[in-house]
């Protein structure tokens, strides 16, 4: 990860169609107790306000914007171990 880039869900009221969803190919949407969530990772605060801004294009009504915390990472060798230690 970018040392400026950052996870961010941003929920927005409506239904998130193919076609909405296909304005934001840098995320991706799931729904968050019957609220609709796009998640991902963008580079920078331009990015984060592009996707705002498409938001606003498109009409839908933005709730929160929050950043997540970076998913955690596994590396190679503590792959490896949990595979070799499983039963």
């Amino acid at each position: 990860m970018d040392s400026h880039a950052a996870r961010y869900g941003i929920y927005v009221r409506g239904h998130l169609s193919g076609t909405l969803l296909s304005a934001f190919p840098e995320l991706h949407g799931q729904l968050l107790d019957g609220v609709p969530v796009l998640v991902g990772e963008l580079p920078d605060q331009a990015a984060l306000h592009g996707v705002l801004s498409r938001i606003e294009a498109l009409g839908l009504e933005l709730l929160e914007v929050g950043r997540l915390a970076p998913r955690p990472t596994v590396s190679t060798t503590e792959a490896g171990r949990a595979t070799r230690n499983a039963p």
